[in-house]
């Protein structure tokens, strides 16, 4: 999770500073999404559940926003499906972030017809935001269940 956090905040940082990401950030993140498939024994269907998330966001909703961002939801994804929060958290990770920037812009004034927006912000933070955010609900959701 420290790794989890440590890239997206980097990545955060970069996002807002230059507006666009090295992708240095994402093969460390990577490299450690990478471990813990191991160290967790994951079996096949974790792999594919894996390489639906990927297969999704890098190649169907990279369409909507900036190939950074698919990189930032793609490795969220992943860390989400091998600490066991599935497809599903996923789901929950990106309808938050979604809500949670167009709120924002909403309330700045910065959506234009069609729901687009009028200037282009920086939207790994708000990703890396609502990442922290669902794994903790998710987190409680479990553990209560349990």
């Amino acid at each position: 999770m420290a790794l989890a956090a440590i890239s997206l905040i980097l990545a955060s940082y970069e996002d807002i500073r230059t507006k666009s990401v090295t992708n240095a950030v994402w093969w460390i993140y990577s490299a450690g999404l990478l471990m813990l498939f191991f160290e967790e024994g994951a079996d096949t269907g974790v792999f594919f559940e894996c390489l639906i998330a990927v297969v999704i966001q890098e190649y169907i909703m990279c369409r909507t926003y900036g190939r950074a961002d698919s990189h930032a939801f793609s490795c969220c994804a992943v860390f989400m499906v091998l600490s066991g929060k599935g497809l599903e958290g996923h789901i929950l990770h990106m309808i938050l972030a979604l809500a949670m920037l167009s709120a924002v812009q909403i309330l700045r004034g910065n959506i234009a017809r069609g729901f687009k927006l009028k200037r282009p912000v920086p939207f790994i933070p708000y990703i890396a935001l609502s990442f922290m955010i669902s794994v903790i609900i998710l987190h409680l959701v479990t553990t209560r269940m349990c």
